[in-house]
């Protein structure tokens, strides 16, 4: 693919991992790239009537690995998107998907979008939420009706990530009138699911409380975590987590941050950052930085926003016993490898945050069924997914004396190597 592109890929831990347990797998180079290369990437430009106005916008899909079902992931919609982010994250999702064993494979849209030069278009004002949803429903609808062939067919199913939500998945539905082509549907339009909105807090939430017992030996009301992030994942996790008595001591979003050593009050911050956008400004906790977060004397730091916070500046300073990836890619290789040597355990966010696509799969069978399944059975089937995965990432951690994010690559990789050869996508078998 770098032949093509003329461009080199920068080294992700998603690609070191795999090549390296490719090489454990006793796989030849060959193969290990037919599964670490994307299948199909797709290059687009949308010219989006906007205000009556017809900015052009361009963005990528990355199909990455159908071999177990078809292609899944959601559609980032952010001025920093680029072709190489992108199919790390579709890459990503081909690994969520085996490590949850759900019979999804793995793709992904980046849109990328000018916000500063569609201000400058059409507003003066720096900030104006209602603008940018209409922005962001004209893109959708438009991408929606190029690729409605690809979303019909099932080949590729959609849904929500950053910048985008269950209204701009209406617009999907709306130029396909077929409830099984994109997931993470709002309330109440044909096929939605109860529970897929808070699905991937849920899933956090649990292995939170999981780890915490059985790999810290910590009883919950005794835990203190931290939180980086505060929108669709961070909400529903904080909120789990607090009731279910576990202390939060510190959360961030992009324009702040609260602290409170007691305790914050997570169904009162909520109200608050609904109201005004952000955590910024909550009367009840004192204000705290970014980099403030990082070095809080917590239990469990959970970065549940974007991808590389935690990198070879601030790795060193953290003073958590353990991570849990809410966010996809929020270490680098480099902060990897400097918490690796502090011991610093990482609970990887292939699984972590697996919970919103277990409940994309259940959105999906029911649409096909018309069965609509009650959020408590989302749940259980969550937690059976996430913590039965966890029981055996554990096991081949200590049989094979690796971390858990290697050994969730191994089990993850081998499942869809596995696959790939009884689709007879691969014509190599190991050695």
């Amino acid at each position: 693919m770098e032949e093509i592109l003329l461009t080199k890929e920068p080294p992700t831990i998603t690609t070191l991992l795999m090549k390296k347990v490719g090489k454990k797998m006793g796989l030849k180079d060959e193969v290990i790239r037919e599964i670490i290369n994307p299948q199909r990437i797709i290059i687009f430009k949308l010219s989006c009537s906007i205000l009556g106005k017809f900015p052009i916008v361009w963005g990528c899909i990355s199909l990455h690995n159908n071999a177990k079902g078809p292609y899944k992931g959601g559609i980032r919609l952010a001025e920093d998107v680029d072709i190489w982010e992108t199919v790390e994250l579709s890459r990503l999702m081909t690994l969520k998907t085996a490590i949850s064993d759900i019979e999804f494979g793995g793709g992904k849209t980046g849109i990328r979008v000018n916000w500063k030069e569609l201000y400058k278009t059409f507003r003066k004002k720096p900030l104006d939420r209602k603008f940018e949803k209409i922005v962001k429903m004209d893109i959708i609808t438009s991408y929606a009706h190029l690729f409605r062939d690809l979303f019909i067919s099932h080949t590729y199913i959609p849904a929500p990530d950053m910048g985008t939500g269950p209204d701009e998945m209406t617009f999907i539905y709306n130029e396909t009138l077929d409830p099984a082509s994109v997931t993470g549907k709002p309330e109440g339009i044909h096929g939605w699911l109860p529970g897929r909105k808070e699905s991937t807090g849920y899933g956090c939430a649990f292995i939170t409380k999981k780890v915490a017992k059985d790999i810290l030996k910590t009883r919950l009301e005794n835990l203190k975590v931290a939180i980086q992030g505060f929108g669709n994942v961070g909400q529903p996790l904080a909120l789990y987590l607090f009731e279910s008595g576990i202390k939060i001591i510190g959360i961030t979003d992009l324009y702040g941050g609260v602290y409170d050593v007691d305790g914050l009050n997570i169904p009162r911050l909520i109200t608050h950052a609904v109201k005004n956008g952000t955590v910024r400004g909550f009367k009840e906790a004192k204000h705290i930085t970014n980099e403030d977060l990082f070095k809080l004397d917590v239990d469990i730091l959970i970065p549940a926003a974007c991808s590389h916070v935690i990198d070879k500046n601030n790795a060193s300073k953290i003073r958590a016993k353990l991570i849990v990836e809410a966010a996809n890619m929020p270490i680098t290789p480099e902060g990897m490898e400097i918490l690796k040597r502090r011991k610093i355990k990482v609970i990887p966010g292939i699984l972590a945050n697996s919970g919103g696509v277990i409940a994309s799969m259940e959105e999906y069978a029911s649409s096909l069924s018309a069965i609509k399944m009650e959020k408590e059975k989302v749940f259980k089937i969550i937690e059976s997914k996430i913590g039965n995965n966890m029981e055996l990432i554990t096991q081949i951690s200590e049989k094979e004396k690796v971390d858990y994010v290697e050994s969730a690559v191994m089990i993850a990789m081998d499942r869809v190597y596995k696959a790939m050869l009884h689709r007879k996508f691969l014509g190599e078998v190991r050695g």
